[in-house]
């Protein structure tokens, strides 16, 4: 076997030497162009024969085939962006940008048809060929069996050429047009070069029409030397009857016409110059893959009936950019509705290994499989949307979009999520059973409630050690079917050892001798369940009354108030001021902490008073009253010994030998009203478009909800906040705590997230976790 390798100053000199060397049909492996001219690898086509005899025929390596459930949820990401879009309608205010299947005629009560057309109009394809196509759609399929469906009649829909041979066969002349820019000189070297494969340079020659264009005949011409084809400039109808007539030995003459747009008066010139000819011209127009839908449609209407009234303008076309398109449905679409005949599909820039013979079903399957992360344009109701928005709520959106489109292309990052959440105890699992059960009927929620209790049974005997601690506080809640907020007193309950929210009740106040109502009656049974665990002590901000102190004492409950320094007590038959009183004290250190930055060391004192009922006026000591214990906790600075604060507290005396730990309940009372904001706002948040007869269930699975953002306010994990925030499409900057009301933002998407992948429509199972992990 010979192989030479042949260097000469140009394509032309270059073949010379190989036909002197290796006669005329010798056969060209490779060519390039190098330093000092052209390069060209060839062989004698004697050689050709032995080496076909010994080479082993390639044998393709058997696919590895990947579990059903991983291939269905690969094939359905991409179209389940519009459902998870419209799953957070009610939570987010983002729009989505693809025509919706209602507007088109498809039922949304068939949610398989819904989601087909929202996975074709993903692609590109035309709402109204979506439609006709979901209209024939045969009853019985599932969802994977209806994506092949539809594949299968896209294909027979899409004309091609079926035998390049024929075309190269019957010779003539083959007019390449198009607007500019769409790739037409290049695709005139890629069909030369398969052609001059086929049947040899001397039987082809190339003009070319582009008189505008600096230096297009000279790009054309360097083709023309690489192969050894004649390279002709026309500039008009009489140049190109002129130049076909001196080619009329030639097998091919391929034009390569000027660039014109659609709307250029000039095009119907352009199209009659070719018709003037003598020889029949075959007329191939190229289609942009990368373009509009509607700006491909306009352009094969103009090149085909505005400048050819006949209808004879176009006998086929070629499809370039592939390798650029990111909707090639729309083209295809184009195709189908003009049934113009695909010849080939240009890929890339490389002659001639970047053009494809087109095929239909390898066109409609880069269709649906081409990587799309969404578009920034959108219809002209969302833009008003987004228009009307602030700049400040623009990047929020946009960067929620952003997560939610690389979420349906990995759902790696979500599945760390819950995992993490899961990992860390925060009751997410049974917010998420609640939040699944929230429009079930009577039984189901008295069985939901039934497994709040339980629950949070487990976490006290867990969390506590002795005693769980209950902070409340009334709040103006807007009541359907009433005009003024009613006051609900809404309760957080904390383990003693640590603050963290164990459980929450919402109810109704000032209702008392009425009977209870469903919440009060929850909330009571959730009361005494923990009573039986550990013993209850109520924060307050002021000292019980008479009446409350005698029905907690009847419950064997607690209680610790804050006080003010003038507050006055009676303590060893005096009056004092709380102050005064703690002048007299003698302080023990019980710990350090850090105030503002500053290391400080934490002082206790405790002294048995007694809160008149009345107020204390003069030197004299009031009967009556109730018996308490008082705390008072000094900071001061570890350096300096500067009293940075000063915290008062009156207790039940019987918590008085555990004085420390009323200290630090009192720290964690300050973040109360926070905590109840975001409890309020969760329930708002969640709840806000329950179904009507379902308001319990969805109130309840709120609840459970914004207790497990509180749970991961208190002790976050190390990546589930920032991954909620930037769910929720706020920004989170490193070292600061992201607030509750975003994690519940986030979460509520996190969950409408959760309900798409698991019970994406044609799918009959959760998504399992394998197919999770290679969702990248």
């Amino acid at each position: 076997m010979s192989v030479a390798k042949f260097v000469a100053a140009n394509g032309r000199e270059a073949m010379r030497q190989v036909r002197e060397a290796m006669g005329p049909d010798a056969v060209v492996l490779s060519n390039r162009t190098v330093e000092g001219g052209v390069e060209i690898v060839a062989m004698r086509d004697a050689d050709l024969g032995s080496v076909q005899a010994t080479a082993q025929v390639y044998v393709p390596p058997a696919p590895v085939a990947e579990p059903t459930a991983i291939g269905d949820l690969r094939g359905e990401l991409q179209s389940m962006r519009a459902m998870l879009e419209r799953q957070l309608a009610g939570i987010s205010p983002a729009q989505s940008a693809v025509p919706s299947a209602a507007a088109h005629g498809v039922a949304a009560s068939d949610p398989l048809r819904e989601s087909l057309f929202e996975w074709m109009v993903g692609a590109g394809f035309s709402g109204q060929l979506a439609r006709t196509l979901l209209a024939r759609l045969p009853l019985g399929y599932d969802r994977p069996a209806a994506m092949g469906w539809i594949r299968t009649e896209l294909a027979s829909k899409l004309p091609v050429l079926g035998d390049e041979d024929s075309l190269f066969a019957q010779g003539g002349v083959l007019a390449l047009v198009g607007p500019t820019g769409v790739g037409k000189t290049t695709t005139t070297a890629k069909l030369a070069a398969r052609f001059v494969l086929r049947h040899g340079a001397d039987k082809l020659a190339l003009l070319t029409t582009d008189s505008f264009r600096i230096g297009a005949h000279e790009q054309l011409r360097i083709y023309g030397d690489i192969l050894g084809v004649p390279v002709h400039a026309v500039k008009d109808a009489a140049d190109l009857r002129f130049a076909l007539a001196a080619m009329k030995d030639k097998h091919l003459v391929i034009i390569d016409t000027v660039g014109m747009s659609q709307r250029d008066r000039s095009l119907s010139e352009q199209i009659a110059m070719l018709a003037g000819v003598p020889a029949p011209v075959q007329r191939v127009l190229l289609l942009n893959g990368a373009s509009h839908g509607d700006t491909l449609n306009e352009v094969v209407h103009a090149y085909r009936h505005d400048a050819a009234p006949d209808g004879g303008g176009i006998d086929g076309c070629i499809i370039s950019k592939l390798d650029e398109a990111t909707h090639l449905g729309s083209v295809l679409d184009v195709v189908i509705r003009h049934r113009l005949p695909v010849f080939y599909a240009s890929t890339g820039q490389r002659v001639p290994e970047h053009l494809e013979l087109a095929n239909s079903t390898a066109l409609v399957e880069r269709a649906f499989l081409t990587p799309r992360r969404g578009s920034v344009f959108a219809d002209a109701d969302a833009a008003r949307r987004r228009s009307a928005g602030t700049d400040d709520e623009a990047p929020a959106r946009g960067g929620a979009d952003e997560v939610l489109r690389s979420l349906t292309d990995s759902a790696d990052a979500l599945s760390q999520c819950v995992a993490e959440l899961n990992g860390a105890g925060l009751g997410l699992d049974l917010a998420r059973s609640l939040w699944q059960q929230r429009s079930a009927g009577a039984p189901a929620l008295r069985a939901m409630s039934q497994q709040v209790r339980e629950a949070v049974c487990r976490d006290v005997t867990r969390q506590c050690e002795q005693y769980v601690l209950a902070s409340a506080a009334t709040l103006q809640v807007a009541v359907p079917g009433r005009r003024t907020p009613q006051p609900m007193q809404h309760t957080l309950w904390l383990a003693d050892r640590d603050g963290m929210p164990l459980a929450a009740t919402v109810t109704p106040t000032g209702r008392a001798g009425q009977p209870l109502g469903e919440a009060e009656s929850d909330a009571a049974s959730l009361r005494a369940a923990m009573s039986a665990a550990r013993k209850v002590v109520n924060l307050i901000d002021a000292v019980p009354t008479a009446a409350t102190l005698a029905r907690w004492q009847q419950a064997g409950e607690r209680w610790v108030a804050s006080a003010r320094k003038t507050a006055r007590v009676v303590s060893a038959g005096a009056a004092w001021k709380l102050d005064a009183l703690a002048d007299t004290l003698t302080f023990h250190a019980v710990g350090e902490d850090t105030v503002r930055e500053r290391e400080a060391v934490r002082w206790l004192a405790s002294a048995e008073v007694r809160v008149p009922d009345s107020p204390v006026r003069g030197k004299g000591t009031p009967e009556g009253g109730i018996d308490a214990c008082l705390v008072v906790a000094r900071l001061a600075d570890r350096a300096t010994g500067e009293l940075l604060d000063t915290r008062y507290l009156l207790c039940d005396p019987a918590l008085a030998q555990d004085a420390a730990q009323v200290a630090r309940w009192a720290l964690w009372t300050d973040a109360a009203d926070a905590r109840l904001r975001t409890l309020r706002h969760a329930i708002d948040h969640f709840a806000q478009d329950a179904e009507s007869g379902h308001a319990a269930g969805a109130a309840l699975a709120a609840l459970q909800l914004g207790l497990a953002v509180l749970r991961l306010e208190h002790a976050p994990t190390a990546a589930a906040p920032a991954f909620l925030a930037r769910l929720a499409g706020r920004t989170v900057r490193q070292g600061v705590p992201v607030p509750g009301t975003v994690l519940n933002e986030g979460m509520g998407r996190m969950l409408a997230l959760l309900d798409v992948l698991e019970n994406y429509p044609g799918r009959g199972t959760a998504v399992p976790a394998e197919a999770m992990e290679v969702l990248q």
